[in-house]
């Protein structure tokens, strides 16, 4: 009897205040701004403000970081793809750094062709260098006027520069060794003291000129250069004309006893660039009658 007599009185307690909040909220509604519930909205609107603020400043940075990874496999692609225009950019530009360093090449060639009677151009299509052999390969041949013992040489309007000579010939090829071969010789002067003497190569090492007269000097402020010697005997020129720079001297010396002066010096040429050339072209005749 007790049990049911209070659940009677629960549900009289629930419909009572279930009642009572619909009487309030139709009071509120009528009311307006001014209801008698509109402070007490206020009210729990400030205390629950720093609340969510709260909540967002968590929840905020979550999101972002979620839906940055879901970017992540764009990032990727985009930025893979920077990398190969910078790449891309960056052969280029050492094409085009190339390509003008190849112009001029060229250029300076075609002025040297200009002052240089009978020249054949030529370009070096193979290297024979070992350390035994100082050679390069060049495309022209006897089909387009080479024979042995020409000279090679390259450089631009300002004069040529002493390359080496022909020692081989095909129809559509040549083998020239370089001055800085162990086995090359070329008679040269000094430009400033008009010394004499034989340049020889030496491979990897700076070329050297003996048969100088002894007690020859240097300037160090101002370098000598050395010039090729030309010459005739019975008549018949000698393999290089004159006047072709060989290098710059870097030092002279004299051994213990020795009647003599050395002289070193150092390439006009870089052998390990070039590519283009110019065959100083000469009789048939002589060309091959020489030694």
């Amino acid at each position: 009897m007790a049990i049911r007599q209070r659940t009677r009185s629960a549900r009289l307690l629930v419909v009572t205040l279930v009642a009572a909040s619909l009487a309030i909220i139709t009071v509120d509604y009528r009311g307006g701004d001014d209801g008698p519930l509109d402070s007490v909205g206020e009210a729990l609107s400030s205390a629950l403000a720093p609340m969510q603020r709260a909540v967002s400043g968590v929840v905020q940075p979550v999101s972002t970081f979620f839906s940055t990874l879901a970017e992540l496999p764009t990032l990727a692609e985009r930025n893979a793809e920077l990398e190969r225009q910078v790449e891309d950019l960056r052969t280029a530009q050492q094409l085009n750094q190339e390509f003008a360093r190849r112009i001029e090449d060229l250029e300076g060639l075609l002025g040297l062709q200009a002052i240089l009677p009978r020249t054949i151009p030529a370009q070096v299509i193979a290297s024979g260098v070992s350390n035994s052999e100082w050679t390069v390969t060049i495309g022209a041949g006897s089909d387009h006027g080479i024979a042995l013992n020409m000279p090679v040489v390259t450089g631009a309007s300002d004069g040529p520069r002493l390359v080496g000579r022909v020692i081989q010939v095909t129809p559509i090829s040549s083998m020239v060794q370089l001055l800085i071969d162990r086995d090359f010789a070329v008679p040269a002067t000094l430009s400033t003291s008009h010394e004499a003497g034989i340049v020889e190569g030496r491979g990897e090492d700076e070329l050297r000129m003996r048969l100088v007269g002894p007690g020859v000097e240097v300037s160090e402020t101002e370098p000598e250069s050395v010039f090729t010697l030309g010459y005739r005997v019975e008549g018949e020129a000698g393999l290089y004309p004159s006047g072709i720079l060989i290098g710059t001297v870097s030092r002279a010396f004299s051994e213990a006893g020795s009647v003599e002066s050395f002289v070193t010096i150092r390439p006009a040429v870089d052998f390990s660039t070039l590519q283009n050339v110019l065959v100083i072209a000469r009789r048939r005749a002589a060309a091959e009658g020489a030694t």
